[in-house]
């Protein structure tokens, strides 16, 4: 597993709902490479989704319309993020809510779905852990890896790098193995 590069990754969003409209307004994601965190070779950018950002969702990652609406379509974003995260696995913390939202990504911007495989950090928070809570910004501060600023994409993305790190440090690379998945969709 030394040898794999993986990369963590969050969205912001305007809402939980992808099937109800709710869209992709923020993704960031950043490489870890033999137990090092590579910020040279992130990936981070507004998307402008096309539809307005509700006012309780904006109070919630202090993105607001205005920030997004010269930043670029998911059509023009999708595509660059699935190459950029090609032949690597995901990390990222409740991660099947951030793939359902990269599945109607795909399919809108009318290229193949992701199908990395990826490690969910909540998951194993719950599995390893004796207690809770499990939140990403709870644990950040739990093991003093919170960089100040909770959700948004680019802090949100680099605290679930440093915690899969502390994983990796604490319980060892190959107990994790077995919760490396493969998305299908």
């Amino acid at each position: 597993m030394n040898q794999h590069v993986f990369v963590s990754f969050d969205l912001e969003t305007t809402g939980l709902k992808p099937y109800l409209g709710d869209r992709i307004i923020e993704i960031a994601a950043i490489p870890i490479f033999n137990g090092k965190i590579k910020r040279k070779y992130e990936f981070h950018t507004l998307v402008n989704p096309n539809i307005k950002i509700p006012a309780e969702v904006s109070q919630f990652h202090k993105l607001n319309n205005k920030d997004i609406e010269n930043a670029p379509t998911i059509s023009e974003v999708f595509p660059k993020f699935k190459e950029y995260i090609s032949d690597t696995i995901l990390v990222s913390h409740n991660i099947k809510m951030d793939m359902m939202f990269l599945d109607l990504a795909a399919k809108e911007s009318g290229v193949l779905p992701v199908e990395n495989y990826y490690i969910d950090t909540l998951e194993i928070a719950k599995e390893l852990l004796d207690e809770g809570p499990y939140s990403l910004e709870y644990l950040a501060k739990k093991f003093n890896i919170y960089v100040g600023k909770s959700h948004r994409a680019y802090e949100d993305a680099l605290m679930t790098a440093k915690l899969f790190l502390l994983f990796i440090n604490k319980f060892g690379i190959r107990s994790l193995r077995d919760f490396i998945k493969k998305w299908r969709g």
